[in-house]
């Protein structure tokens, strides 16, 4: 493993020198900016940076990404992260591996990792992307500030005064 990008996404050497990013196949960490993420990704460092991995890749994702199953010295990292509470079984796919469900459960039921925090902190990453605020985007032009947000039907204009358009320029 070079590097470790997120709970469920890393980078890694291969043997003929290619660097490839790898995303765990079945599993959702959670995101940087979510509770818990941060350990997430320490969990993942902890089990796979700078140890050889060998990898069974399921498919490639719409980034490039391999998807794929990743076993450290003999030991199953998807899996692991789950049953340490450091990942969801990801259910915003088709079906979740049903391997992993009960060893997610057994997490819960043991409130381990992500389990063990406040109820209110526990959001699945797939729900925690729908929700986050989006980005907005403003554009000057002609003397009024177009604000436009993603997924809104709704054009806002706001009038902004000449003497502030100059001095943005």
């Amino acid at each position: 493993m070079v590097e470790v990008l997120d709970g469920d996404t890393l980078s890694l050497l291969t043997s003929d020198d290619w660097q490839i990013h790898v995303r765990l196949a079945g599993i959702d960490a959670p995101e940087a900016s979510q509770p818990y993420g941060d350990q997430a990704r320490q969990t993942l460092s902890e089990l796979a940076l700078g140890k050889r991995a060998t990898l069974q890749v399921a498919a490639r994702d719409s980034t490039g990404r391999s998807v794929a199953q990743l076993t450290v010295e003999g030991q199953d990292i998807n899996l692991e992260m789950v049953r340490c509470g450091a990942a969801w079984v990801a259910r915003n796919q088709d079906a979740p591996p049903p391997h992993l469900l009960p060893v997610e459960a057994e997490a819960k039921r043991q409130r381990r990792g992500l389990w063990a925090q406040a109820k209110g902190d526990i959001v699945a990453p797939w729900i925690w992307s729908d929700n986050k605020p989006q980005a907005v985007q403003t554009t000057v032009v002609a003397g009024c500030a177009e604000r436009s947000e993603p997924n809104c039907p709704v054009r806002r204009l706001n009038w902004v005064p000449q003497e502030e358009q100059e001095q943005r320029h």
